[in-house]
């Protein structure tokens, strides 16, 4: 233990259960530096208090017993290879806004979130909370549905820290009848935050959400999660690049109908919105999404609530529909603008359906282009090289994502 002075009520939120970790502490009128070692891999769970660094041991798992926060002016750092396994319940890792997190997984040794049982919706997600801006109030601020804690703001460029080479599996809890956790959820994360290979295995929810914000994400792999594989919401302005998602049959049930590949929104109280970020509107290139045929609501891309977007390089395979939109102004958008561009539909029933806000139907044939050279996000229907290895994940029977 190295030791200088300890300030104990500037370093601890973090519980006392904490051990076996270094800790490095700062204070504003001395600038000295304490490491102690109070990091408990057996109940890793608490507060990890502003001015404070945690970087966590690869060679232990840690066992994350509840709500873990990481509160602003605070910095969580987990090493290559690190696993932490989640109890059943509201267990999760949530950054506040200020706050950071550096997921220093490599292809060779990547960092495993999972659940003490594997099955979907055993524990929560991990959620991070940014500075950049949200549609939900003006001022480009709002209250998330997970945490209830205050994000979002005007900084798009906003650094929430770095993740690489992350695989979360079992995610996904339900709180309460109307909410439950995603794999990862961004809540106005800035696009100086890192976003990249990041695999959601087995999640009871959505794989991905973002709620506004401007992060990039890329080399993206989602499979076997009960609802939505990419959503988005809030006026998100981000990238989305390289992206493999797949259904598997055995989660489609009556209860979790839900089968999409994208579920695109700009908000939820407001389909018009100009707030804050204005609507969303992120590129999206290089995907591959693969649905499940004997879903109800068997859509590829499901575009509503005004959202905009651009798409180039899409495969869409084993859906009802592929493209389906809703309301004027997400028409508005697309038609004859050319942001959908070389898709490739395969085993996809319906390829594209409209309704205007009349409940009209409207033809948009026109707005998207088709190529049979797509190749999604990399091998058309076939699990990417670039997917393989480090997610646990070395091939996948696109059978799996038929009934």
């Amino acid at each position: 233990m190295k030791k200088t002075i300890l300030k104990a009520a500037f370093c601890f939120s973090l519980m006392a259960a904490f051990s076996s970790t270094a800790i490095s502490c700062s204070s504003s009128d001395d600038e000295t530096t304490e490491t102690v070692s109070t990091v408990d891999p057996n109940n890793f769970q608490g507060k990890i208090a502003a001015g404070t660094t945690v970087t966590l041991d690869p060679s232990k798992v840690y066992n994350l017993k509840g709500k873990l926060n990481v509160e602003n002016g605070a910095t969580l750092i987990i090493p290559a290879g690190t696993k932490i396994v989640a109890s059943e319940g509201a267990t999760y890792l949530i950054v506040e806004r200020g706050g950071k997190i550096f997921v220093n997984g490599t292809a060779s040794s990547p960092v495993v979130f999972e659940g003490s049982t594997h099955k979907q919706g055993h524990w929560g997600g991990i959620v991070i909370l940014g500075n950049a801006p949200s549609n939900r109030s003006a001022s480009g601020t709002s209250t998330s549905e997970l945490g209830e804690l205050i994000y979002g703001g005007t900084n798009q460029g906003d650094n929430s820290g770095s993740i690489k080479y992350l695989v979360i599996k079992d995610s996904g809890f339900k709180y309460n009848p109307e909410k439950e956790f995603n794999g990862l959820s961004l809540f106005g994360v800035g696009s100086g935050t890192t976003v990249s290979y990041v695999a959601v295995i087995d999640g009871a929810d959505d794989g991905i959400e973002f709620f506004g914000g401007n992060v990039n994400a890329d080399h993206i792999l989602v499979l076997g999660v009960g609802d939505d594989s990419i959503d988005w919401t809030e006026g998100w302005q981000g990238t989305g690049n390289y992206i493999y998602a797949a259904r598997k049959k055995q989660y489609q049930t009556a209860a979790e109908p839900g089968n999409r590949g994208v579920e695109a929104d700009t908000q939820d109280t407001n389909a018009n919105t100009t707030n804050g970020n204005g609507a969303s509107n992120p590129t999206i290139t290089n995907a591959t999404f693969l649905g499940n045929t004997g879903g109800s609501e068997s859509q590829g891309l499901k575009v509503r609530a005004g959202s905009n977007g651009k798409f180039e390089n899409i495969v869409l395979a084993n859906f009802s529909t592929g493209l389906d939109f809703e309301t004027d102004r997400t028409l508005a958008w697309f038609q004859g603008a050319s942001y959908i561009k070389n898709l490739k539909f395969v085993n996809v029933a319906t390829k594209s359906k409209a309704k205007n806000t009349a409940g009209t139907a409207v033809d948009i044939s026109a707005v998207f282009t088709e190529s049979a050279t797509t190749v999604g996000a990399g091998s058309t229907t076939a699990l990417p090289d670039w997917a393989k290895g480090w997610s646990g994940v070395n091939s996948f029977d696109t059978t799996d994502a038929m009934n």
